[in-house]
């Protein structure tokens, strides 16, 4: 009796064992389960992950946002639609590079040239224009929202209505959303993002992100490249 007793201890002691090592591993798969929704629940708010502009920003004489030196001798231009998930990816892991290393410090113009692909991306227009309505009130909260559209493509690309997204994203940037949201809804912009589209399509522009380096377009894998070359080119 006695030894079974004590194997019967043993077992108990062992079985105890094996469920607080249970319990430990699925507390640690909460707890990094729980990390990683707080993550995502925090890029999922949008305005902490927008880089304030620290360049130069304005608008070109034909009315594009630009940010750098507007008299830097390499100028870049970007067709992009804000729903083009190319795009996206360009904005989220090579613009902040290309900001950092060439537009921050004076060596290139950046230039947004919108060119919304409307017969496949439904949600590419508006976005655009909720770009211009927010540069309209502050040159700099176009690139904030650029960058916010970009950010959280994810959350608006498949709404049948996105606008009320965009108006969250507007308030979340400081901006006034009353007059976001007539911009908006008034299609005050509506006009210049189809210009910008026909002027794409007219210089040939086939694909975004597409990018003209001083009159040669590149991909987003060679934008670095042009640049250095055009950089080489005026002597810089």
């Amino acid at each position: 009796m006695s030894i079974q007793g004590q194997r019967g201890r043993k077992v108990a002691r062992k079985s105890r064992n094996s469920l607080t090592t249970f319990y430990l591993l699925v507390g640690g798969v909460l707890v990094l389960v729980l990390g990683f929704v707080g993550v995502f629940a925090l890029r999922a708010g949008g305005a902490s992950d927008v880089t304030p502009v620290t360049a130069t920003v304005g608008r070109t004489d034909d009315g594009y946002y630009y940010k750098g030196n507007p008299a830097a001798s390499v100028k870049v231009t970007e067709y992009g639609d804000y729903q083009c998930p190319s795009c996206a990816f360009y904005d989220k892991s090579l613009a902040p590079i290309i900001d950092r290393d060439y537009v921050n410090t004076g060596k290139v113009q950046f230039i947004y040239h919108e060119l919304p692909l409307t017969s496949i991306h439904p949600n590419a227009q508006a976005s655009a224009e909720a770009a211009r309505c927010a540069g309209d009130q502050d040159v700099a909260k176009f690139w904030q929202m650029h960058d916010m559209l970009y950010l959280n493509q994810d959350q608006w690309a498949g709404l049948s209505t996105p606008q009320n997204t965009f108006s969250s994203y507007a308030g979340q940037l400081g901006l006034n959303r009353s007059t976001f949201d007539s911009c908006l809804s008034s299609g005050a912009n509506t006009a210049v993002i189809q210009a910008a589209e026909q002027a794409g399509v007219t210089a040939g522009i086939q694909a975004t992100p597409t990018f003209d380096v001083n009159g040669t377009r590149v991909n987003a894998d060679g934008v670095a490249a042009a640049i250095d070359a055009a950089l080489r080119a005026v002597g810089q």
